[in-house]
C-alpha cells in the first residue's frame, strides 16, 4: 500500500530486463498464472511457482537492492511524510523483497510479510501467504490487535482493517480516501 505498484511483479520485470536469458521463465509464470486464473491452484502455490525466477540469479540480494535503487521513488510521498518509528507494515509480498526498502525508509517499523525462501520459493515455517485473515492472525501473534489508522489498496485487507479505528483506501495514484463503509457492515 505504501508503494505505487505490485513489487513482486515489478521486481520480476526488472530482473528480466537485466537478465534476458531468463525470459524462458515467462512461459512457466504464464502457465501457472493460467492455472491460478482457472482456480486449479491456490494463490500460495502460484506465488511459490512464480517466484522461482529468483533461484536463477547469481546474486539475488544485489538485484533486490538495485531494484529498490530504481523503485524507491515509487514509495508514496504521503507515507514518507507521516511515517512513524512504530509503524506496522503488513504485506502479502515476500519478506526478502520488502525488508530492504523498509530498512531504508523506516528501519524501526515492524514488518509482517509472507516468509518465502528467496532461493527455493517455499513458504517457510508451514505458513500460508500473508493475505486476508492470515494478516490478522500474524498481527495477533505479535500482540497487535488494534490500530488508530489502517491503509489498504485492496478489499482483501478488510479483515485487517476491522482492527483499525480509521480505515483508508489508497487509490492506484496514491490518493488517500475513506474506505467504503459497506465492507465493514
Amino acid at each position: 500500500t505504501i508503494y505505487n505498484g505490485e513489487c513482486s511483479l515489478r521486481l520480476y520485470l526488472f530482473v528480466l530486463s537485466r537478465h534476458p536469458r531468463l525470459w524462458w521463465h515467462t512461459f512457466k509464470a504464464g502457465f501457472y498464472g493460467v492455472l491460478r486464473g482457472l482456480n486449479i491452484i491456490n494463490l500460495t502455490t502460484f506465488k511459490q511457482k512464480f517466484l522461482t525466477f529468483m533461484s536463477h540469479i547469481k546474486d539475488p540480494q544485489k538485484e533486490i537492492e538495485l531494484f529498490w535503487d530504481k523503485e524507491q521513488k515509487n514509495i508514496f510521498k504521503w507515507y514518507l511524510a507521516q511515517k512513524n518509528p512504530d509503524d506496522v507494515i503488513c504485506s502479502a509480498s515476500p519478506l526478502y523483497i520488502i525488508e530492504p526498502i523498509l530498512k531504508r525508509i523506516n528501519p524501526t517499523a515492524k514488518l509482517v510479510c509472507s516468509d518465502i525462501d528467496m532461493i527455493t520459493s517455499r513458504i517457510e515455517n508451514g505458513e500460508v501467504n500473508c493475505k486476508g485473515e492470515e494478516k490478522v492472525r500474524r498481527l495477533a501473534e505479535l500482540g497487535l490487535t488494534s490500530f488508530e489508522n489502517g491503509y489498504s489498496d485492496s478489499t482483501s485487507d478488510v479483515p485487517m482493517l476491522k482492527l483499525c479505528k480509521n480505515k483508508f483506501h489508497i487509490t492506484r495514484k496514491g490518493k488517500i480516501e475513506p474506505f467504503n463503509p459497506k465492507y465493514f457492515e
